[in-house]
């Protein structure tokens, strides 16, 4: 265990560059590239190192590619038992599309898996070694802003701790104490409960990389992410929100996928511990940043609304902050104004994106729609199936690898869409299995009567999806007018 203090008898010693609060990827991420730049660096983090933490453990092509921007993708892969170049989607229980990874462009056409505690422990000795100074097993109670610095106030085991920075960064997760330090309101907006265990010695049917979309978890999915060596990571999200909480508990949920799963994808394979839940959430917070303080990952809602993701978005938002936080430093200026240009930055890289996979969330969260959001999901299968550049597409949209905005582009589906419409036919007519006996039309009409006989929360429905489209077409408007004032100036 590495461990560093500066406290003593009650006084700061020193008052840090930066102090993260926060030791996972995002957090990592962030005080290795700091610590490069010659930046005094604290880590603080409630656990002490190996840690475990609620995941999935896949870790994508985007993923691997901001570990490799990083520094550390060999020992990660290194660490990890497996190479995956395809996954399996399953709907309704029936496997629908092998897809895979695409091997063009920036991104690696793989992922592996690799628990969570193998990943944080390797990233944060990865963060010590470039200069970080990390404090584990201190638990943070408080934010108090001086003239020259923010005070974080915490609690070890032996006792109050007090440590000042110039900067704070909040990557302390869903559940961030820094952001609620800044006024936002935590879970206001929909959020994602999850719950995951392991199995070991099972015999994997199929892909090691399994996604399973069925009606109690949508618009959430079930997964099955195993390794080589028999380790699976089994487990279910699903969005909730107050006028669409989830109809049973994630815990039976979360035991019914399993139980369904031990007759094939897992057979053989034996429970390995006790299942454990998390949750994060998907709607953007009041305030990222704030007079020397700033927000990345699961801390700002950050994760990917549209496939889940929080790794490789907690990474990227890690590199898109440093060097406004550098610069800050440079300046002296450590006001909102001045770390607003890593949200400005975040946003022109990923707004538009992250605003798209909202709007589909959005959509899909309204309970009475789910049959018919799952027919229309296998009909595209249906189509991917037959189609290799619309199965590229399908596979790059789950992955994070495709950008999320060109679902609405119509010169993408121009490119990737089947031009025969016999395809289109045959895809949408219903199948011949127990659960797709009704047309798509009928599926529709009895979307229809249910909404009818919940008009309030339908209204408020109504309203989000108004509200998701107009934030798209902002952002997007947003985003073009900087890029042309860029290039007036250039």
């Amino acid at each position: 265990m590495i461990e560093f203090g500066c406290y003593r008898e009650g006084f700061l010693e020193t008052i840090f560059d930066v102090i993260v609060v926060g030791g996972g990827p995002g957090g990592s991420s962030l005080a290795a590239l700091l610590g490069r730049e010659g930046t005094s660096t604290l880590v603080i983090d409630k656990a002490v190192f190996p840690r475990d933490k609620v995941c999935g453990d896949g870790l994508t092509p985007r993923a691997l590619y901001w570990l490799n921007v990083l520094g550390c993708l060999d020992e990660v892969i290194a660490a990890s038992r497996s190479y995956l170049t395809d996954a399996d989607l399953f709907i309704d229980g029936k496997h629908v599309l092998t897809g895979t990874y695409s091997s063009t462009g920036k991104y690696p056409g793989f992922c592996v898996i690799l628990k969570r505690k193998a990943l944080d422990h390797i990233m944060i000795r990865h963060a010590v070694s470039h200069g970080a100074v990390l404090r584990p097993g201190c638990v943070v109670r408080t934010l108090k802003w001086e003239a020259d610095g923010v005070v974080v106030e915490g609690v070890c085991e032996q006792g109050p701790v007090r440590y000042k920075g110039r900067i704070v960064v909040g990557a302390d997760g869903a559940n961030s104490m820094v952001s609620r330090a800044l006024g936002n309101q935590i879970r206001e907006g929909v959020t994602a409960v999850s719950m995951r265990g392991y199995f070991e010695g099972a015999q994997i049917q199929g892909s090691g990389m399994q996604v399973y979309f069925e009606e109690p978890y949508f618009p959430g999915y079930g997964w099955i992410f195993a390794d080589d060596g028999g380790v699976a990571n089994i487990g279910v999200g699903l969005a909730v929100d107050r006028d669409f909480p989830s109809r049973s508990s994630v815990r039976k949920i979360y035991d019914d996928f399993v139980a369904a799963r031990q007759k094939d994808a897992l057979r053989g394979g034996k429970v390995s511990g006790n299942p454990k839940g998390g949750w994060s959430s998907f709607f953007r917070p009041g305030r990222m940043v704030a007079e020397r303080v700033v927000l990345i990952g699961d801390a700002a809602n950050l994760g990917d609304p549209m496939n889940g993701g929080g790794i490789h978005m907690a990474m990227e938002s890690a590199h898109i902050a440093a060097p406004a936080i550098l610069q800050a430093l440079k300046e002296q200026d450590y006001s909102a104004a001045s770390l607003a240009r890593y949200e400005q930055a975040w946003n022109r890289t990923n707004e538009v994106d992250w605003r798209v996979g909202e709007f589909f969330l959005t959509i899909g969260k309204n309970a009475p729609l789910r049959d018919y959001w799952l027919h229309l999901l296998k009909a595209m299968a249906g189509l991917a199936r037959n189609d290799p550049a619309l199965r590229e597409f399908v596979g790059g949209l789950f992955s994070g690898t495709t950008s999320s905005r060109s679902t609405i582009n119509p010169a993408t589906w121009m490119q990737v869409a089947p031009m025969d419409p016999q395809l289109w036919l045959s895809a949408m007519r219903p199948e011949a299995d127990a659960n797709a006996k009704q047309p798509t039309s009928a599926l529709a009409w009895k979307a229809a009567r249910e909404i009818m006989h919940r008009p309030l929360p339908t209204m408020g429905w109504a309203v989000q999806v108004l509200t998701s489209l107009t934030n798209i077409t902002d952002s997007y408007v947003r985003n073009e007018i900087r890029d042309a004032g860029r290039r007036a100036v250039e």
